[in-house]
């Protein structure tokens, strides 16, 4: 009797005569294809549709000097040593009556907000806020402000939705060291592959390309090795092989012909992390890897102390990377089909500490850019007299934003990825 694939899994066979760990994108995706098989040209096919770029800003960004109301007394009232003055604001308009401005350190970002290409979302949180870093970065993730419920997230629950997984078997990607909850699912096929540039097999062998050559045939589909019983265990062993395989050359081929393609590039600033994992998302998009979401993330904002400087640094970081990935994509004809969206996992209290800084609040601002972004203001600003203990209250549901994504940008059913129905934002 054959060996299923969830039998593979979970007797724990995987590639130990290579010495290889079986990536976790493919055994999520070995899983799914228990009832939908996924094939190697398949991933190389991919779903033609729009793009979706997550920038998780991790630690708590200050909405409040984000995007501040500069001109209220209340405001430089409630921060007499970080408040930002209305000379150093980069003005953007007003919501609910005050006048607004960006962090002056966001002046490539500012540049796009007079272009049309942002839209800036206050006041967006979720009820009955939670000041735990674990616990409403969770409730982001998974797009469910009940975080112990499920730990599936609902970019993972997108996929299944979407059934993009019956077409690709890379439909996600993450720069960095570790999947997050949002991209995680029983279904979920998101790969980490670090900094992308040495995502892969590694050898120093001087034979590495005849090592290379062997191990793809080694893991050939039957139809090249002959022999083998469908629905086996040896099957499925080379299938995972040769896509292990052929994702890997696929993200290498995309990021070369980035690099080979003529023509003008965008500057992309210098000891900017993020702009180095954002520039490899644009290398996979624009080098034609068609993967549907990709994620990033970015420290720092869990500014307790000395703010002013640590969150201008944050602004810098942010600013500068989203501008220059803005601009790449745009010499590369494909800004229009790429939508960037940052999040944090709550904003900060009102009123500043003892230390110069600000502790764990609610309600804070978010950001989503691109080319075919209605730029402006929306959701209407919290006042900073009506507070919610101390802290800016709710005016925006995030799952206004995730819905507007799903619905009209995404094409997929917000109501059965959310699990129930929220009014989309009129940013797309």
């Amino acid at each position: 009797m054959s060996t299923t694939r969830r039998q593979f899994i979970q007797n724990g066979l995987g590639f130990v005569s290579l010495g290889l760990a079986m990536p976790g994108f493919l055994l999520r995706a070995a899983e799914a294809a228990e009832q939908e098989k996924s094939t190697p040209a398949a991933m190389l096919k991919g779903t033609s549709g729009k793009i979706l770029v997550v920038i998780e800003m991790s630690g708590g960004n200050d909405g409040l000097n984000t995007v501040m109301p500069y001109a209220l007394p209340e405001y430089s009232k409630a921060r007499p040593n970080i408040a930002i003055t209305k000379e150093q604001a980069l003005q953007i308009g007003a919501s609910n009556g005050m006048q607004l401005g960006l962090h002056p350190n966001l002046k490539a970002l500012h540049g796009m907000y007079d272009k049309g290409q942002v839209a800036v979302v206050t006041g967006v949180g979720y009820p009955n806020p939670n000041r735990s870093h674990f616990e409403s970065m969770d409730v982001w993730q998974m797009g469910d402000p009940d975080s112990k419920r499920s730990r599936e997230g609902w970019l993972a629950r997108y996929f299944d939705a979407d059934g993009h997984l019956k077409n690709s078997s890379l439909p996600g990607i993450v720069l960095g060291e570790q999947l997050p909850l949002m991209l995680n699912g029983p279904g979920s096929a998101a790969a980490v592959i670090g900094n992308g540039g040495d995502y892969g097999f590694g050898t120093n062998a001087p034979d590495k390309d005849q090592q290379m050559e062997a191990f793809n045939a080694m893991y050939a589909p039957e139809k090249t090795m002959g022999g083998t019983a469908a629905g086996s265990s040896d099957e499925f062993i080379r299938n995972v092989g040769n896509e292990v395989y052929t994702s890997t050359q696929a993200i290498k081929d995309a990021i070369n012909r980035y690099d080979a393609r003529a023509g003008e590039k965008a500057n992309y600033p210098g000891n900017n992390y993020l702009a180095s994992r954002l520039q490899t998302i644009a290398k996979l998009i624009t080098g034609g890897l068609e993967t549907r979401v990709y994620y990033a993330s970015m420290g720092g904002f869990d500014t307790h102390a000395n703010q002013l400087g640590g969150h201008g640094n944050c602004m810098s970081t942010l600013g500068d990377a989203m501008a220059a990935f803005n601009k790449d994509l745009e010499l590369q004809g494909r800004s229009k089909d790429v939508m960037v969206m940052t999040f944090s996992e709550f904003g900060r209290r009102v009123h500043e500490n003892g230390s110069q800084g600000t502790d764990h609040g609610a309600a804070s601002v978010l950001f989503v850019a691109g080319g075919a972004v209605k730029g402006g203001v929306y959701g209407g600003y919290p006042s900073l007299t009506d507070l919610d203990d101390g802290d800016l209250k709710m005016t925006t549901d995030f799952r206004s934003v995730y819905s507007a994504i799903l619905d009209n940008w995404m094409g997929a059913s917000s109501t059965k990825v959310l699990g129930d129905k929220f009014a989309p934002l009129k940013f797309i």
